[in-house]
């Protein structure tokens, strides 16, 4: 056996027994002696950078956010492989396998599952925006579209010019256009505050009933199903150590057979984090009030609008514009 055989023989014995790959520890963590442990000088970085994403859904923003309160200068690919990487969600990952697999719970983590599927779902999200629209200041950028030509509308702004009046009490005035109308006269640009108040009170009205025809109870039930599958590999798992004892299973082939089933028990969660929260029509009727769209910040809405709406459809030419939403589900 030569030397790279030897090698790859080792890793694989490491995967095995669930050690950390070679190399050096991500960001905000360090090695330890058989586990990765995390580094109390840089996990802070780390921990600030995920609560920012998901506060705010911005990638760019976040990345700007460490860079300004820690000194931490990071790229934005790099950004995204933080939020992607499974050592921050307590879950080592072999990428020298095909395909790659993953442990779950080999060490301390710096996010929850359930942070984690959030930032997932964001990262779903901000996958079908368009480019930068992800961090813009306004909720209903990258979302509102032209129901006739289906190109998208931006949010542009102009100033007040009237004489008399020094720059800091003219009045900015937010528009949202086409910029790409191919219509002949194009269509005009319309009211941003409007626009905002009309989908906001079209979202109290239709997401109710969107959400009543998703299939809850099909979605409880394959929840329940996955749960049991989970429950099933873990109650083998339990039994492994037994079976050695008993002479049953030797320790190599014992360390084999949980390997598998730790990364099988990976993969139903995976899918077990993507499902919708159960409870989807409870939350649909507290966010049907209008109140609580008019409390929150621009940032806020932006985030809340992108989480349940994929486009809001308008008719310009239109005289109440045709505005219909287009739901996520």
């Amino acid at each position: 056996m030569n030397i790279s055989d030897r090698i790859r023989q080792g890793h694989a014995q490491n995967r095995i027994r669930a050690l950390p790959p070679p190399g050096n520890a991500p960001f905000g963590y360090k090695r330890g002696k058989d586990r990765y442990v995390i580094d109390r000088t840089n996990a802070p970085i780390v921990r600030d950078f995920f609560e920012h994403f998901l506060l705010y859904g911005s990638l760019r923003g976040a990345v700007r956010h460490i860079a300004q309160r820690f000194n931490k200068v990071i790229a934005v690919s790099t950004g995204k492989a933080w939020l992607t990487n499974p050592v921050y969600r307590g879950d080592l990952a072999y990428q020298a396998v095909d395909p790659p697999q993953v442990i779950r719970n080999t060490h301390k983590s710096l996010l929850s599952r359930d942070e984690a599927a959030q930032i997932d779902r964001l990262l779903r999200r901000n996958r079908s925006l368009p480019s930068r629209t992800a961090s813009a200041k306004r909720s209903l950028a990258g979302l509102a579209i032209c129901d006739r030509c289906n190109g998208k509308m931006t949010v542009t702004s102009t100033t007040s010019r009237a004489l008399g009046k020094s720059k800091a009490k003219q009045k900015s005035y937010l528009y949202l256009r086409c910029h790409d109308c191919p219509e002949v006269p194009k269509c005009k640009a319309l009211d941003y505050e409007r626009v905002l108040e009309r989908a906001i009170d079209k979202i109290c009205q239709d997401l109710p009933s969107a959400v009543s025809g998703v299939g809850m109870s099909g979605l409880g039930t394959l929840k329940e199903q996955l749960e049991a599958a989970i429950a099933k590999k873990t109650s083998v798992i339990d039994q492994i150590p037994a079976l050695v004892l008993s002479g049953i299973l030797d320790r190599e082939t014992a360390d084999l057979r949980i390997y598998n089933l730790r990364t099988e028990i990976a993969t139903i969660e995976d899918r077990l984090a993507q499902l919708p929260p159960t409870n989807l029509a409870a939350i649909a009727q507290t966010i049907s009030i209008p109140q609580f769209w008019w409390d929150l910040s621009e940032s806020e809405r932006r985030f809340y609008f992108r989480e349940f709406i994929r486009a809001i459809a308008l008719d310009p030419k239109s005289p109440d514009w045709n505005l219909h939403l287009v739901f996520v589900f």
